[in-house]
């Protein structure tokens, strides 16, 4: 902005010109048909029956249980796909984290509705998360 003095001695703030800006891609803004994506953690519901300890008739390895923790973690991810899909809701999810790690569980970012399906949903446990913007 500049400032310019007027001839009476008042002061007055002129704006420039400024061209016209574009948002990003997936940036949310006036444009309606362009919904706001968020961040959603999802994992699958837990078994209300609580889990007796059975005896450990033998001892697995580390490596073993990670392997089988990673074949659960993609058996989930596949399944929420084919949930997805059964909802018509993939073209509300922009990207899905892939499995990885023993535990059964993706970020999605997705629309706010695809959030709410979730939450209705008995077989999946899911929550926004918490962004954090750092300002340098």
């Amino acid at each position: 902005m500049s400032r310019k003095q007027n001839g009476q001695g008042k002061g007055s703030m002129y704006l420039r010109a400024v061209p016209s800006v574009r948002a990003l891609p997936g940036k949310g803004g006036e444009d309606a048909s362009t919904p706001e994506w968020i961040d959603v953690t999802v994992m699958p519901a837990e078994n209300p029956a609580p889990r007796s300890r059975a005896p450990r008739e033998v001892a697995q390895s580390r490596a073993a249980v990670y392997q089988a923790g990673l074949q659960e973690s993609a058996r989930f991810r596949d399944d929420f796909m084919r949930w997805l899909e059964s909802h018509k809701l993939l073209g509300a999810v922009r990207a899905i984290s892939e499995p990885g790690g023993s535990l059964p569980m993706l970020t999605v970012r997705c629309a706010p509705r695809v959030l709410e399906q979730l939450r209705r949903a008995p077989e999946f446990e899911a929550g926004a998360t918490m962004s954090l913007e750092l300002h340098s």
